[in-house]
């Protein structure tokens, strides 16, 4: 259940490994990835200090680099790396972790005051406003630069697994929308009531909106409709929905920020994140605009939309005064579009949930990080499916998949929180 990004890379893998079975991804889009997965600024990095979310995130990376590198499949991966611009507090919270980083193979680079300046003449290090003091905005100390990071094209992702489990055998229905899922006791004695307490239980498949579709096994990749699939059945995955917003912003004045150059090859700036209030802007330059957003927690409901909005006044209140102060270039400009989508937030650790209750099979909890992750979820998802101990990622590294579990977990604390 599910065509987004962790569905067709789940699907894709499980048919890869076991080619003589027989598997059908059902979506209520019309087509794969169409869901939260388009809606994702696509933004990729393996700046993680845990040893689950650096292993996911890398092996992934690295995966998207062989596509496209190797195989000659346009993921439109662009490497323009991540940048923090960061107070003084923040870097020495960056210095306390930069070494054990750095010795697990993360490659950064640290950019000082006069080198900002330089290489981003729009930008304002120390904002003086009343506006920027009423907000509480720090003065940029430093930036770090993330250099494996970047961005890619969802639908690209998309595509290419889409073709790729195709050419397996694989089976796509579109427009078919999961509403329940049936549950039963595994040897069925007939009775009314069943299953009752007593009885080994089993998934027998899953109602839709165009009828009963029965299977052997279920694999649930609903992103932030799981809950409402798994709540009814008294599963708790640890995930809710949560609205995320983005914002197109275009405009002359932005000529000289997208064509940055001394950050990347691709002569842009690179994704960047400012010191407050955690505000992003990703460069298109296909389309010569940015996209901007900023993820709101406290105030924000856990709450599924069947279609969400993005709401200009989030952007004119909360994003437009950060990113206006920090960098005038954005000043005057509106959202020339908007859309919203939901991260399934696993508000536990982050790191996404992958495991097996009988015959179905979770992959969930992406918080926001699905795209970046996708391809390790995958394998693991398939390791799972074969009741393998571990799962073995792009490049041969391993992973115990009880560590992405539910009973066994052990994903360790992120510490790379700027």
């Amino acid at each position: 259940m599910g065509a987004g990004i962790i569905g067709l890379c789940s699907a894709y893998h499980i048919k890869k490994d076991n080619p003589n079975l027989s598997i059908l991804v059902i979506d209520r889009s019309s087509a794969p990835g169409q869901g939260d997965t388009a809606k994702s600024v696509a933004a990729v990095r393996d700046t993680f200090t845990s040893e689950v979310n650096r292993l996911f995130a890398s092996s992934t990376i690295d995966f998207y680099k062989h596509v496209q590198s190797e195989l000659g499949f346009n993921l439109n991966l662009e490497l323009i790396g991540y940048l923090w611009l960061v107070s003084e507090k923040q870097f020495k919270g960056f210095e306390a972790i930069e070494d054990g980083m750095r010795k697990q193979g993360i490659r950064f680079r640290t950019f000082e005051r006069e080198e900002l300046t330089q290489l981003i003449p729009d930008l304002v290090l120390d904002p003086a406003s009343e506006q920027s003091k009423i907000i509480g905005m720090d003065s940029i100390f430093k930036a770090v630069q993330g250099l494996d990071c970047g961005t890619v094209s969802p639908e690209s992702i998309a595509k290419f697994y889409e073709n790729e489990f195709k050419k397996m055998g694989g089976e796509f229905q579109f427009g078919i929308e999961a509403k329940s899922i049936r549950v039963d006791a595994k040897n069925r004695l007939d009775l009314p009531g069943e299953p009752y307490v007593w009885q080994d239980k089993v998934f027998r498949g899953v109602e839709t909106n165009h009828g009963y579709i029965s299977a052997e096994t279920l694999v649930i990749a609903a992103g932030s409709r799981t809950p409402l699939l798994l709540d009814p059945i008294g599963i708790d995955c640890f995930v809710k929905p949560k609205k995320r917003q983005v914002f197109q912003i275009r405009g002359s004045s932005l000529d000289r920020l997208m064509t940055t150059k001394g950050f990347n090859e691709q002569n842009t700036v690179p994704f960047t994140i400012l010191p407050k209030g955690g505000v992003y802007f990703r460069p298109v330059r296909g389309e010569r605009s940015f996209w901007v957003g900023a993820a709101d927690d406290i105030g924000r409901p856990f709450r599924f939309e069947e279609e969400p909005i993005a709401e200009e006044s989030y952007y004119t209140y909360n994003i437009y005064p950060i990113l206006s102060e920090y960098l005038p270039c954005f000043a005057n400009l509106r959202p020339v579009n908007s859309w919203a989508g939901f991260y399934d937030i696993n508000s536990l650790d982050s790191t996404p949930v992958i495991d097996r209750i009988s015959n179905c099979i979770l992959a969930t909890g992406m918080s926001g990080s699905g795209i970046m992750k996708a391809d390790a979820v995958g394998r693991v998802a398939a390791a799972v499916f074969k009741d393998e101990s571990e799962a073995v990622l792009f490049g041969g590294r391993r992973i115990s998949a009880s560590r992405v579990g539910l009973t066994n977990r052990s994903v360790g604390k992120e510490e790379f929180v700027l």
